[in-house]
């Protein structure tokens, strides 16, 4: 064969070997976009389904590009539950912690997994919801209170837990609000800790006072950031609440912020 030929030949399967890889990788660019349009679509329907929720559940407040209010009082607080019951009978309570984009309905499923994938209306979707843990107690009044939230790359649900490993924000952020059909629970967070996904934390009950607070003290023996009145804070609980959620690069890894009842305000006392 003429060396011309040659040539010509491997030109012609070179020209043909970068077409294919041409209309590769754009068919892999196609599919990323509509990955990301997907993922981007997912999390806009999910947070618009929340501020929905917030109207059915007659709620009302003062927020800033979804930061809620860092004034707001637990005693301003009231929720339609039985409207909230006819969407979904599993809800036990709502949380909302002043300053940040944490405004969510809490639910308690049958297990730890249903609510992983899917929203309060139970939508399938990876942005989950705000549940408690299925052991734990019904009414958010147990000794120790598990509740889980994604970290989404959006900045929705739990993802403003993470920021409370920076002192700094963890000192201008302490009160968190609980809130339940039967009262209105005032937090004070008192340490954020990181911990390995299996950590052996899901205690719910103890034998007494005594074990119940030495279990708190091994629990926070690891904070990353802590409360200026800890120590106060441990002698003076009766319970104890753990927000988790997953460690941004490190899927093992959970943070945890932990906080403890300092005021209650019983809804029957409350004059509707």
């Amino acid at each position: 064969m003429p060396r011309h030929a040659h040539t010509a030949e491997t030109t012609a399967k070179g020209g043909l070997l970068s077409r294919l890889l041409l209309i590769f990788g754009s068919i892999l660019l196609a599919v990323a976009v509509l990955i990301g349009a997907y993922i981007v679509w997912q999390y806009l329907d999910a947070q618009n389904r929340y501020n929905t929720l917030q109207s059915v559940a007659g709620l009302e407040l003062t927020q800033s590009e979804s930061v809620v209010d860092p004034n707001l009082q637990v005693d301003d607080l009231s929720f339609d539950w039985d409207a909230l019951r006819a969407l979904n009978p599993d809800v036990v309570g709502w949380i909302i912690v002043p300053g940040t984009n944490i405004n969510y309905p809490i639910v308690q499923g049958s297990d730890n997994s249903y609510y992983l994938y899917h929203l309060f209306d139970s939508t399938s979707s990876g942005t989950g919801a705000i549940f408690a843990d299925y052991e734990g107690s019904a009414t958010l009044t147990g000794q120790h209170n598990i509740i889980y939230g994604h970290n989404m790359f959006d900045g929705s649900m739990f993802s403003d837990m993470l920021m409370y490993t920076k002192q700094s924000y963890f000192d201008e952020h302490r009160r968190i609000y609980v809130c339940t059909p039967e009262a209105n629970y005032e937090l004070s967070a008192v340490a954020a800790i990181n911990v390995d996904a299996d950590a052996p934390l899901r205690e719910f009950s103890f034998a007494d006072q005594e074990s119940f607070t030495t279990f708190v003290r091994e629990t926070l023996a690891s904070a990353v950031t802590t409360a200026s009145d800890l120590e106060d804070r441990i002698a003076e609980a009766s319970s104890l609440y753990s927000f988790v959620t997953c460690e941004t690069f490190d899927a093992s890894r959970r943070i945890i912020l932990c906080a403890v009842p300092t005021r209650t305000v019983d809804l029957a006392d409350v004059e509707l």
